[in-house]
């Protein structure tokens, strides 16, 4: 079983880890079920795989926008000062409890059948407090291997840069109850071993089907092009120094965003820049994983803006290398206009190492996660 906030045909990372990881177990004979929000978006387009179930939470259907506390936290941050919002979500931790779907811990004690393992993924951790809660309670649940994915380091959402440090005895509660942890890079470890023993954490990276996307050959464009696809957050990537540098810029170019979600600062940010750019700068509407990837390709260079945490790297980059294209990586501390005007002149000397996409095939990271269930419970140890 595998417990998920996220999943196809959402465009996040937990949503492609999610999809990719639960189509290849099913892919390879294992029978997987899916336990994921009740939201209009995955009943309209739900994912299929010979091989996988897909159960929902036991909650009325939730329509674009969002849950009723979603809803109705976005309508009093409207009124709240930034700086009494940062002092509020350091004793309130946002992502357990804001984000905490009851329905899917009420789901979670309906089942009857047994399982060799039970995959909860974060973010967010709410995830897991369902199911720990879950694993305490019901008793046909108590056989399986427990396996804890945090794709994030904890209590570091997209709202709160930090919490109050009690709730980090959530984690130790967690290491009692799951066998194993799994995070995606190795530079998160001091996130988790003050609290959970480190013989249990593996470093799983995020997988994909490398085969599934076909990169059209590279066309040079007729004006320097370069691209950028994510998100933008104001503690962890905050891009408003790079807009203000390309109103300076005196060439012409081609800017282009693929950004699924703007908060209206950052809107607003890109709106400003076009008009007081020399060159131009277009936001376009997201896009299916794949196609993304392909139109990354066809730009002459990409841009990545590196997390100012030193604690999680953005998935993006694997999406990157697989187009083939030059990547310059920077954030405010680290942006050298030099390097980057080089680039928009065909030299590309300050690109950045991308990561080994063997190291994400999907194959590889599924035997990885069944090599933690062939390995049996270790919880307590």
């Amino acid at each position: 079983m595998i417990v998920s906030d996220a999943c196809y045909p959402e465009l996040t990372p937990r949503a492609f880890r999610t999809t990719e990881l639960a189509r290849e177990l099913a892919r390879e004979g294992h029978h997987v079920t899916l336990l994921i929000p009740n939201r209009q978006v995955f009943l309209e387009c739900p994912l299929q795989q010979e091989g996988l179930k897909i159960i929902y939470a036991d909650t009325p259907v939730e329509h674009a926008g969002g849950n009723s506390v979603a809803r109705r936290n976005r309508s009093i941050r409207k009124f709240v000062p930034r700086f009494a919002q940062r002092i509020i979500l350091y004793f309130y931790c946002h992502e357990l409890f804001a984000k905490y779907n009851p329905g899917i811990y009420r789901r979670l004690m309906q089942l009857q059948e047994p399982f060799d393992a039970i995959l909860s993924i974060a973010y967010p951790v709410a995830i897991h407090r369902a199911v720990t809660q879950a694993l305490h309670k019901n008793p046909h649940l108590a056989g399986a291997v427990r396996i804890a994915e945090f794709s994030d380091p904890p209590f570091r959402g997209d709202v709160a840069g930090s919490v109050f440090p009690a709730y980090n005895l959530f984690l130790q509660q967690w290491g009692e109850v799951f066998d194993y942890f799994t995070i995606p890079v190795k530079k998160a470890l001091p996130c988790y071993t003050p609290y959970i023993d480190p013989k249990r954490i593996r470093i799983i990276p995020q997988g994909f089907d490398l085969d599934a996307i076909k990169i059209p050959p590279y066309v040079p464009n007729s004006k320097p092009t370069f691209a950028y696809a994510g998100r933008f957050y104001t503690q962890i990537r905050d891009p408003e120094f790079f807009f203000e540098f390309l109103k300076g810029v005196e060439s012409d170019f081609q800017f282009d965003l693929y950004i699924n979600y703007l908060e209206p600062r950052f809107a607003e940010m890109i709106r400003n820049a076009q008009q007081h750019v020399r060159g131009k700068i277009v936001l376009h509407d997201a896009l299916p994983r794949e196609t993304l990837i392909q139109r990354l390709a066809t730009a002459d260079f990409l841009i990545n803006f590196d997390n100012t945490t030193a604690h999680a790297t953005p998935s993006k980059l694997i999406d990157y290398a697989m187009t083939h294209r030059p990547v310059l990586s920077f954030n405010e501390q680290t942006f050298r206009p030099a390097q980057f005007k080089a680039a928009l002149q065909g030299d590309y000397s300050a690109q950045i190492e991308l990561p080994d996409l063997s190291q994400y095939d999907i194959r590889n990271i599924a035997a990885q996660f069944l090599e933690l269930i062939r390995q049996g419970p270790r919880r307590g140890r």
